[in-house]
């Protein structure tokens, strides 16, 4: 079987460009991961965030393939449960906000003196977010059906993995790009300042909804 017959068989055309233009829409935009990426990048830069960046992506993974399984439709019907979640997501958020708030620039003491957030602390930002369980069901109610939900699964997640991994690299260039407007202290500590009140803000948004 070609490459050509493949394609067909895991998702039609037209319904994958729909999915393309979802997944870009979705991690395009500010949230808390992508808020974090733009300040640990412009801080620490760009190789120092990866392995926060990859945690990211495999906490995301996680938390995809449950909700494919089901097994998150359990989680929302346990509104203790629920509620718990939503308690752990605002105060992780606000943790990794009082990081990105109180970063200074980066230079070699500063470098030395904190480390970067490594792969933990970006793979708990999604499995303690219920917009990505929301995004993520969404994403597998629209674009599925049952005669071949493993394949149609399988492309929605390497979509989210390939086209939102590198929307979100994106935000992480942008993040470094910012330093070049970071030379003087002040001005650093009130981007940084403002990314995490963005982080925050996104997350209690994303809450209420939820």
């Amino acid at each position: 079987m070609s490459v050509h017959d493949l394609l067909p068989a895991l998702m039609p055309a037209d319904r994958f460009g729909l999915l393309c233009l979802y997944v870009m829409a979705l991690t395009g935009t500010p949230g808390p991961a992508n808020m974090a990426l733009v300040a640990l990048s412009g801080t620490h830069g760009i190789a120092r965030t990866v392995p926060f960046f990859l945690g990211t992506l495999a906490g995301f993974a996680m938390t995809y393939w449950l909700a494919a399984l089901g097994l998150l439709a359990l989680v929302a019907g346990l509104p203790l449960v629920w509620g718990a979640l939503k308690i752990a997501c605002i105060a992780y958020i606000l943790y990794l906000a009082w990081l990105v708030a109180t970063a200074g620039p980066a230079t070699p003491d500063v470098t030395s003196a904190r480390a970067a957030p490594g792969f933990l602390r970006g793979f708990w930002i999604h499995p303690l977010n219920p917009k990505a369980y929301a995004m993520q069901v969404a994403a597998i109610s629209q674009f599925t059906v049952p005669d071949r939900y493993g394949a149609d699964a399988l492309v929605i997640w390497l979509t989210f993995f390939l086209l939102g991994g590198a929307m979100n690299f994106c935000w992480m260039i942008g993040g470094r790009l910012l330093t070049r407007f970071m030379r003087m202290p002040r001005l650093f500590r009130a981007i940084n300042v403002t990314l995490a009140i963005l982080m925050v803000a996104s997350t209690l948004a994303s809450l209420v909804s939820a």
